[in-house]
């Protein structure tokens, strides 16, 4: 037993330090600065939309699909490893202690979500339902409850490797949290919410009946843990080197096109190389289309005209500071270093490959802003063109230097 609790303990203590390691290099001065300057701008934004909402908006319906996808995610963490499915299996039995104390690691981790959630859903549900602040307290309690019953099934289900069972559960279980929630937003007399309280609990404790003498699915669970750290990776991978990553690489025939235009010959090989890799390796090419949607989103839906230029600035920004990686992406291949071209070329390359796709990137935000005002849509063209220069100028080519 003793010896369960401390390789539990061993485990938790290597994640902590693991993700320590990485979190100092992603969370770093530079981008601090901006979350603290999107954060403060959303919470502007979200203020003034509150002040011109109408009594007709349905918040009861946005802020219980809200509720009901946070209620419905996240799974536990087991911290099992590849080699466990050999030397644990023998002491399966004995590893009750091991997997409760996940089980509520996973828990209070999912409750930071929900509390978040519902500490910036508060304004609205103040707004829309007339009620004192003091009253988001008691729902968020009721959530608790249901998010306690929701980790509870998450866990049995990792008892079922089919998938269409797993989805049949997620929908079930995101409708029964939905319609909860919207019963108290909405401020249903007691018996309904509370009607469907007792439907979840009956499916957590069906899902518990169905799984108790099911032994546990190794292999389900190893690839749950390991896809979960790669998704930490991958985000760490952005701001640093990550030794023990293992690179997705992505065919995309249909971007071959570009590829096309770039001429052969010796001194456009980096060219071809930062192209095809942007284009094909990791998560850069999916990072930049994420960006320019949520970028593109804010600026339609903002309400200061010019104040876009600077929403547009600050997604650049954090476009070109997540594709720094991309230098350093081939850096342990030796067949780079017998490239006979000049180091010069390979940054020339580099950087023109990010003029390229922030050029594009402000194109695309200004068009977001053309349906709705034109002039404003020009400056915020303009902005990110020149901002997209002076950054890659000043910033990028003097951290070059340093990597």
């Amino acid at each position: 037993m003793n010896d369960v609790n401390a390789l539990w303990k061993q485990r938790v203590q290597q994640y902590a330090a693991d993700t320590r390691k990485y979190l100092k290099y992603m969370l770093n001065d530079h981008l601090k600065i901006v979350l603290i300057f999107i954060l403060g701008g959303a919470a502007y934004y979200y203020q003034l939309w509150l002040e011109q909402l109408s009594p007709s908006f349905p918040a009861a319906l946005l802020m219980a699909l809200i509720i009901g996808i946070v209620l419905t995610t996240g799974g536990i963490r087991t911290f099992f490893k590849q080699a466990d499915i050999v030397f644990l299996l023998p002491l399966e039995q004995r590893l009750k202690p091991y997997l409760i104390k996940s089980f509520f690691f996973s828990f209070t981790s999912q409750v930071y979500v929900l509390l978040i959630t519902v500490a910036a859903l508060a304004p609205l549900y103040v707004k829309a339902t007339g009620q004192a602040y003091g009253s988001i307290v008691t729902v968020f309690i009721l959530f608790l409850l249901v998010k306690l019953a929701n980790a509870f099934m998450s866990w049995h289900m990792t008892y079922f490797e089919d998938f269409s069972a797993r989805g049949a559960d997620y929908a079930v279980r995101f409708a029964l949290n939905s319609v909860f929630a919207y019963l108290l937003f909405a401020n249903a007399p007691l018996f309904f919410p509370l009607a469907v309280a007792v439907l979840i609990a009956g499916l957590a404790y069906y899902y518990y009946a169905l799984t108790k003498k099911k032994p546990l699915k190794w292999e389900h669970l190893i690839e749950l843990e390991t896809k979960r750290m790669l998704f930490f990776y991958r985000i760490a991978n952005l701001f640093t080197d990550v030794p023990n990553i293992k690179e997705k690489v992505v065919r995309r025939a249909y971007m071959d096109w570009l590829l096309k235009r770039i001429r052969f010959a010796p001194s456009a090989s980096y060219q071809y190389l930062y192209s095809r890799t942007f284009l094909r390796a990791g998560d850069y090419f999916g990072l930049v289309i994420r960006l320019t949607i949520i970028g593109g989103l804010i600026l339609w839906n903002a309400p200061l005209q010019y104040g876009n230029m600077i929403v547009a600035a600050a997604i650049i920004y954090l476009t070109g500071f997540q594709l720094m990686p991309l230098w350093k992406h081939h850096e342990y291949k030796l067949w780079t270093s017998l490239y006979p071209i000049e180091e010069a070329q390979r940054e020339k390359a580099f950087l023109n490959l990010l003029q390229i796709v922030l050029s594009v990137q402000a194109i695309l935000l200004s068009l977001f802003v053309l349906l709705k005002n034109p002039i404003t849509s020009s400056a915020v063209l303009l902005m990110g063109l020149l901002f997209g220069q002076l950054f890659i100028k000043i910033y990028i080519r003097s951290k070059l230097k340093k990597m």
